[in-house]
C-alpha cells in the first residue's frame, strides 16, 4: 500500500477517535499532509514543520493537550501489520 493512502487510513482512525472542531481538523490535516514527506513522527518534527505556527506547544493545545496521543495513534496506524 503507498504510503500516503497509509496516511489517511490513519488519519480516518484519528478522526473516528473524538469529535473534533474545525480547527483541530485542519491541523489534524497539516500534520496529515506533512507527514506524507516525512517517515519520523515525533515533537521534533512538529516544532520542524509547523514552528511558524507555534510549533508543538501550540499544537498540543489547539488539540486539547493530546498531541502526545495523536502521534502515537498515528504511528500505530501507519505501521500496523497488515490484517488477512
Amino acid at each position: 500500500m503507498p504510503f500516503e493512502d497509509r496516511v489517511k487510513q490513519a488519519l480516518a482512525k484519528i478522526y473516528a477517535h473524538h469529535s473534533w472542531t474545525t480547527v483541530q481538523k485542519r491541523w489534524l490535516d497539516r500534520l496529515a499532509k506533512q507527514l506524507v514527506h516525512e517517515v519520523v513522527l515525533d515533537k521534533n518534527f512538529v516544532n520542524h514543520c509547523f514552528s511558524d505556527a507555534g510549533g508543538a506547544k501550540k499544537l498540543n493545545h489547539l488539540l486539547s493537550d493530546q498531541l502526545d496521543s495523536i502521534l502515537e495513534q498515528m504511528s500505530e496506524a501507519l505501521w500496523a501489520p497488515k490484517t488477512a
